[in-house]
């Protein structure tokens, strides 16, 4: 669907000055260090309007820190981000206008009710809809004259989310928007998602990083898992699909080079047995051993495979 400009698997960004369609998000190179610890080393990619990308990874692994080197609140050692064609660091008020963010942690005002917090939030944007945002609040369930100290912690997120879109935001960057949410909210959130496009009139981006692999497979058009401090993979959710396999083997299949390479990630198991993730796009003919055994993975079993 968008990948047209540069290879999904590649470390490589097109050129945002080269006259080609106005990329939603893009990474350059994204390095960021702690303390000399690195959280991730060398991220590239890119994504088109109307993408739905799930950023997986194990706790720890850097999908937080990825999210806030796009939105400009972590500054990276090297690399450079991109949001709306503009870069990440000087974000111009028109690029913020457009971004609906959803953080870990619920930025809710304790002193003020539902209708309160709402009210004070509109005031910041100029696309706020007062009648979009009351929509939200009764499919989301959320009690308005109540204040937000007395929420539990999954109706503070369901405001949260209201905050996030009821200025009409074509890009979402949503960081574990529904981990404190139970499975009734979540329907409600996730058709949400599928009607925030319609309630525009156009292409909305999403980033959204989630644990819940369910929710995940139902919404996302592209994949980008992160661990062992870098990119292991990008790509559309159906390449994904048709063509990268769990092998079992005796034997290491290959060095493991990463995204746009034929082996994505290596583990070596009890004995003399190797779990490989392999992308067939990039096997020669017959490059597989014989006496392996070749699977297509559910994305649980992907993850399993590429984080252990």
């Amino acid at each position: 669907m968008i990948q047209q400009q540069f290879d999904p698997q590649a470390n490589v960004v097109p050129d945002p000055t080269s006259g080609a369609t106005e990329l939603a998000f893009a990474a350059r190179n994204l390095s960021v260090r702690y303390y000399g610890i690195t959280v991730f080393d060398d991220v590239s990619f890119s994504v088109e309007p109307g993408a739905v990308v799930a950023v997986l990874g194990r706790n720890g692994a850097g999908k937080t820190t990825l999210l806030n080197c796009l939105l400009g609140l972590t500054v990276p050692d090297s690399g450079e981000a991109e949001v709306g064609g503009v870069r990440s660091d000087a974000l111009t008020d028109a690029v913020r206008e457009r971004i609906g963010y959803v953080s870990q942690s619920p930025d809710v005002f304790d002193g003020m009710t539902v209708t309160e917090s709402i009210e004070l939030i509109g005031q910041f944007y100029a696309g706020w809809s007062p009648e979009y945002a009351r929509d939200l609040c009764v499919r989301l369930d959320l009690p308005p004259d109540v204040r937000a100290q007395a929420l539990s912690t999954g109706a503070r997120q369901r405001l949260a989310i209201v905050q996030a879109l009821a200025h009409q935001p074509d890009l979402l960057v949503l960081d574990e928007p529904v981990a404190s949410l139970d499975p009734l909210a979540r329907r409600d959130f996730m058709r949400i998602l599928f009607d925030h496009a319609e309630q525009l009139g156009r292409p909305v981006t999403t980033l959204l990083s989630s644990h819940l692999l369910e929710d995940v497979e139902r919404i996302a058009t592209h994949l980008l898992f992160i661990g062992q401090r870098r990119m292991q993979l990008y790509g559309t959710h159906d390449d994904i699909t048709a063509y990268v396999r769990v092998v079992h083997s005796t034997q290491p299949l290959g060095e493991v080079t990463g995204p746009g390479s034929a082996i994505l990630h290596a583990t070596r198991l009890s004995g003399f047995r190797w779990r490989s993730v392999v992308d067939l796009r990039y096997l020669g003919a017959n490059a597989l051993p014989g006496g392996v055994v070749v699977s297509t993975p559910t994305l649980g079993d992907l993850f399993e495979a590429m984080n252990t």
